[in-house]
């Protein structure tokens, strides 16, 4: 990703190789991704997804589902969804207020169902397109993470970025204390102007070499581990679901990622309160028989972001600038919002220091911004039916940037409104990083929590024309859902049709 953005970005104006060791294996997690990613990836490279989905077996995500965050199986169980794009506003006023002043009247209708359209398309395993290809709501995508790698490599390659297969044994620093050389470990010396830092959790650049430390978030994200497992899947004849599932276990939760000919799926948790024995068994007993037989891989890993993403002349990407657990699907995220601040930023040869500063400035805030929506479902979630999630709910340091957006929450008041038009995923990264989780977003994890406000919005008592247009927006929600669910093909009859052309082009 890192190569095939900047060598793009830079007009494939510099001379830029990559050195991949056939010893050391990619991580190969990382397969569920947001909507962003799109535009600021795949259409700034200029690849179709007819291109890309096929050979990375992709396919579609509308959102997350969460399952069980607000009650255990043994209470019954629960979900909602976490649906991609903004919902709609109504004289300036989030939906999802006027939704929060019917909830105070006695009405039970969930949050998802009547301020997104997505929630009833998921249901029914539909596609977010139309046979003809037209879009029908917003999404991002599932794809093999090994695939895409490969895939993106490939792309590099022909447009004449240099791939060397070489392991790295030494790293040399010059007076200044930056990179000079690297060194193979058949002999060749690498020398460059840059050097980019995509070693993963090994950190050989930016840790090993230039002792730039990790800031840790332990103390308010408890997961340290997980255990994977890839299950062979029949799209055929199970459907494929366009979402994630993150369904909430005894000492952390699980994903399920669907691709087209498998699921990826894992057991995020916390060793404090876990052994990988326990965990790997607690994740078997949830799938049964598909997982009698099927090899489970352990990682360990923390969450945290380094202190400083740049130093001197080398900047790092990825794992080895920050990790944090993959519940709202951000790790590829970090990687190509940073790539864009780099950008931004890209320096001459002699390297101002105030385009660092400013760079690590936009990471930092980056990525604190996103621990804290994390942290959130955590703390805000009721459970307390396992020492885990009594843990999340009494024991967590929640950082003060976190306590004043819940506090907003408890006044009523909509968090962060955003800059982006209703017909819009996001606020685009002109717009800063301030925005990237809006309302919407936050919204539709509190509400499935049913973490809501002391009181609904003050104004409404005063505008019942706000709440008059509100309700027809509401039943155009409802209709405009129950259309789309019938219309609109299953992913598995859209998907199929875009993986049957790929083959026949390569015949």
């Amino acid at each position: 990703m890192a190569a095939s953005y900047i060598f793009k970005a830079l007009n494939f104006d510099v001379s830029l190789s990559v050195i991949e060791s056939p010893n050391i294996p990619r991580i190969g997690v990382g397969e569920a991704t947001i909507p962003t990613i799109r535009e600021e990836l795949f259409d700034f490279l200029g690849i179709a997804e007819e291109d890309w989905m096929p050979a990375c077996k992709g396919t579609y995500k509308l959102g997350i589902r969460y399952a069980n965050w607000r009650k255990s199986p043994q209470e019954g169980g629960d979900h909602y969804y976490h649906s991609f794009g903004e919902m709609p506003a109504c004289k300036n006023v989030p939906l999802s207020h006027v939704w929060m002043y019917h909830r105070s009247r006695g009405d039970k209708q969930p949050h998802d169902y009547s301020c997104y359209l997505s929630p009833a398309i998921c249901d029914q395993c539909k596609s977010p397109r139309f046979l003809d290809g037209t879009k029908a709501v917003h999404y991002a995508y599932h794809f093999d993470a090994l695939l895409m790698a490969d895939f993106l490599r490939d792309w590099c390659v022909e447009r004449g970025v240099r791939h060397i297969r070489d392991e790295i044994v030494k790293v040399d620093l010059n007076e200044r204390g930056d990179i000079a050389s690297l060194l193979g470990r058949e002999g060749e010396r690498y020398e460059a102007d840059l050097f980019i830092d995509c070693t993963g959790f090994t950190a050989l650049l930016i840790e090993k070499a230039l002792k730039e430390p990790l800031v840790s978030f332990a103390d308010c994200l408890l997961t340290d581990s997980a255990v994977a497992i890839n299950i062979p899947a029949d799209p055929g004849f199970a459907g494929i679901r366009p979402y994630t599932t993150a369904t909430a276990f005894s000492s952390g939760w699980q994903w399920e990622i669907p691709l087209f000919n498998r699921d990826g799926n894992g057991y995020v948790y916390s060793s404090a309160f876990l052994s990988a024995e326990q965990a790997e068994r607690e994740m078997r007993v949830f799938f049964g028989a598909r997982a009698e037989g099927i090899e489970a891989r352990h990682i360990r890993f923390k969450s945290g972001r380094r202190r400083k993403s740049w130093v001197g002349n080398c900047v790092s990407f990825g794992l080895a600038s920050s990790f944090l657990e993959p519940l709202e699907s951000t790790g590829l995220y970090f990687v190509y919002a940073a790539l864009y601040q780099f950008m931004e930023y890209f320096p001459k040869k002699t390297i101002d220091p105030v385009l660092r500063e400013k760079f690590n400035e936009r990471v930092a805030y980056m990525v604190e911004d996103v621990r804290d929506f994390i942290v959130m479902h955590f703390c805000t979630s009721p459970r307390e039916d396992t020492p885990y999630w009594r843990a999340n709910k009494y024991d967590l340091k929640i950082p003060d940037s976190l306590r004043r957006i819940l506090s907003l929450q408890k006044a009523g008041i909509p968090i962060r409104k955003s800059y982006a038009s209703n017909d819009h995923l996001y606020a685009s990264f002109e717009a800063g990083f301030d925005r990237f989780w809006t309302n919407s977003n936050y919204q539709c994890v509190l509400a499935g929590v049913g973490y809501l406000p002391d009181s609904y919005l003050p104004l409404l008592d005063h505008r019942p024309d706000i709440v008059k247009e509100a309700e027809a927006m509401f039943a155009a929600i409802e209709s405009r859902s129950k259309l789309l669910s019938r219309q609109l093909p299953t992913q598995y009859e859209y998907l199929s049709r875009i993986y049957k052309g790929a083959e026949l082009m390569d015949k």
